[in-house]
């Protein structure tokens, strides 16, 4: 049902029309069958052709056009409700939930791959200091700036908070290197009523390896991620076996 429901919901105005028309058609000609079938129409009869044609038009015609404008409002509504459920609402991002199922899927597609903790460095302060809009527009910027410096087949996720994480498929620590160190880097933001406000991010790697399990590699970039912040914050450390897995202090 769901299939049929997306196959008859038009995209455009033109869809909706091509629809229309067709639904229209299939009705006439069910009808002029019918009349057939039962000896009403005789095959010279074009007045009653025209009856029909025009019956199916008039009556059908916009019955079938609510019809039409109903589905594309339960598929519309379903599609927000799905987006809903996948995407974090204030960064658009995905949500934690949706993150890792993506990587779960990634990993067993991809030999390679890096994951990247990120923690907004000194958040609280900022909510603290210029209060929670101002939050919301710095936690926006940073999802603007991630997605600016990803590839398009990276997998990226607002993992609550101000912790976002980043899956980078079928890359060299080298890579994820040279994208952590970017990230690093002040990031400028500002509000409706504020300006040249800055926010750091801190961040942790970890190689993505066959035989790690997803908790594994989540707890070896959470380490990597808390050395960054023990470093002095607005840095890349990558785990390394003798890191033991830490966590992320309250006060960002």
């Amino acid at each position: 049902m769901d299939r049929l429901m997306h196959l008859l919901a038009p995209k455009s105005w033109m869809g909706f029309v091509v629809r229309l028309l067709v639904l229209i058609g299939i009705v006439a000609t069910e009808n002029l069958l019918f009349a057939y079938y039962f000896g009403s129409l005789g095959q010279d009869d074009a007045g009653v052709v025209s009856y029909y044609l025009a019956h199916a038009t008039i009556v059908g015609g916009p019955l079938i056009a609510f019809f039409l404008a109903v589905t594309v409002f339960q598929v519309r509504l379903q599609r927000k409700l799905l987006q809903l459920s996948r995407k974090d609402g204030l960064t658009g991002l995905n949500n934690r939930r949706t993150f890792f199922d993506l990587v779960e899927k990634a990993r067993k597609t991809e030999r390679r791959g890096v994951l990247l903790m990120l923690d907004a460095d000194w958040f609280k302060r900022i909510n603290d200091t210029y209060g929670h809009q101002a939050g919301d527009y710095c936690l926006k910027t940073i999802a603007y700036t991630l997605r600016r410096n990803v590839r398009h087949d990276d997998v990226l996720g607002r993992i609550g908070g101000e912790e976002f994480a980043i899956y980078l498929k079928n890359a060299p620590v080298e890579t994820a290197r040279v994208i952590g160190e970017r990230l690093a880097k002040p990031i400028a933001f500002e509000t409706e009523t504020l300006n040249y406000l800055s926010v750091t991010l801190s961040v942790g790697a970890a190689r993505s390896e066959p035989d790690l399990t997803i908790d594994v590699l989540l707890a070896q970039a959470d380490a990597a991620l808390y050395q960054a912040k023990q470093n002095g914050r607005a840095a890349f450390v990558l785990w390394e076996p003798a890191m033991q897995p830490g966590y992320i202090a309250q006060s960002g």
